[in-house]
């Protein structure tokens, strides 16, 4: 079961079966249930990002290989204002329409994701290729503008780099064939993979990139002596999860520090027009089992994760650490690459801030994410789902 919630607003879709199930985090009730479009199970939810006020849109991942495009009737308007998100039961609401079907991958999607500008969408599969669509504008229709067929293994999930500067779109895949690639466009309409980052040779589940809102120094109110001190902003950064029980914390190396080391490392591989990744921290070994899924919090920095352990858990950064550290996996083997960086923001070790045992009692947990919290409390809460087919909410305590 994926959990996909929508900011700002009080809503949260899951996939259950045929159909997708969106419920009110104000109340904790079902809000809608969109049913109807697929022949098989729904894998995979994402919302459509930057839509007209009062207009809904969700896209769906199936086991039938296709994705399908719903859309809410933007002249429904029982649920405007302050009562957006309240819940009407669980009944298949008629202000939904299935308005489009996306057909190109031969096996089941597994996972779909939407660009921070809305434009693109990327879809991905067991059959081994991500496909990015864009949508034609007033036409209601869809057009493939890429399709990416490097993975050697099913492609388990894909993930857009937040927006910054301009850079432009970046979208990274994780696979069974142990990889993470990082992809980009070449400002002509071509994509391509400008990186491939290795550490192991089993699965990696999961993909997240880290929040846009990364501090930096204010060079103009700061003397000469103050800018050598300061802290330096912080690179793009990416944590994987796996099927060995690790997840690690990759960094994207800028053209000015990888010269000056003159060394690759061996936990990378470069595409040769491409960008630079290192390994730079493994996260402390708290599963025992397989790693399915990993969500980074923009607002505060930690990461949460869940497996086929039955365990929730959630990591903080502790800003300074310096020095190398080993890392195990849960059975006390090694885990390749695990060593912290130099100091600086960003580059310091991890710690577990919080775990929970049997989250979904002896059930594997398949699915984690952060979600702002509607019920009156303050920050965010976490949200999993499990092979219980239970979705629970939980308050991490400061």
């Amino acid at each position: 079961m994926h959990l996909t919630p929508l900011p700002p607003l009080p809503l949260l879709s899951t996939s259950l079966g045929k159909s997708a199930h969106i419920t009110s985090l104000r109340t904790s009730t079902p809000h809608s249930i969109l049913e109807g479009g697929h022949t098989r199970s729904i894998r995979a939810t994402a919302w459509k990002p930057h839509l007209r006020p009062g207009e809904l849109g969700l896209v769906t991942g199936s086991f039938d290989g296709t994705a399908g495009v719903w859309r809410r009737d933007e002249t429904a308007q029982e649920d405007e204002g302050e009562g957006f998100g309240d819940g009407d039961g669980g009944e298949e609401r008629e202000d939904w329409e299935f308005s489009v079907v996306l057909e190109g991958h031969d096996a089941e999607v597994k996972s779909l994701s939407f660009s921070p500008s809305g434009q693109y969408l990327a879809t991905c599969s067991r059959d081994k290729s991500i496909w990015i669509w864009e949508e034609v504008d007033g036409a209601d229709e869809w057009e493939t503008v890429a399709v990416l067929t490097e993975h050697e293994g099913d492609v388990k999930c894909v993930a857009w780099a937040p927006a910054e500067g301009d850079e432009g779109e970046c979208l990274a895949s994780a696979s069974y064939d142990g990889s993470v690639r990082v992809w980009r466009e070449d400002g002509e309409g071509e994509w391509g993979c400008v990186g491939v980052l290795e550490g192991g040779e089993e699965t990696v589940w999961g993909v997240a990139w880290e929040g846009e809102d990364r501090p930096e120094a204010d060079a103009e109110a700061k003397t000469e002596v103050e800018q050598e001190d300061a802290p330096k902003p912080r690179a793009r950064r990416i944590i994987t999860c796996s099927a060995d029980s690790s997840l690690r914390v990759w960094r994207r190396v800028e053209a000015a520090e990888s010269a000056e080391s003159g060394v690759i490392p061996s936990t990378m591989r470069a595409a040769a027009q491409g960008e630079k990744w290192v390994v730079e921290a493994v996260l402390p070994a708290a599963h025992t089992r397989a790693v399915y899924s990993v969500a980074w919090s923009e607002k505060t920095g930690r990461v949460v994760s869940c497996g086929g352990d039955s365990k929730i858990v959630v990591y903080g950064e502790v800003e300074g650490g310096e020095g190398k550290e080993e890392a195990e996996k849960g059975d006390g083997e090694k885990v390749e690459g695990a060593e912290t960086k130099e100091e600086g923001p960003g580059q310091g070790k991890w710690k577990v801030l919080a775990t929970s045992e049997m989250g979904h009692g002896p059930y594997e947990i398949n699915h984690v994410t952060w979600c702002q919290r509607f019920d009156g409390g303050e920050g965010e809460m976490v949200v999993s789902s499990g092979d219980d087919g239970a979705v629970r909410a939980w308050e991490v305590s400061e």
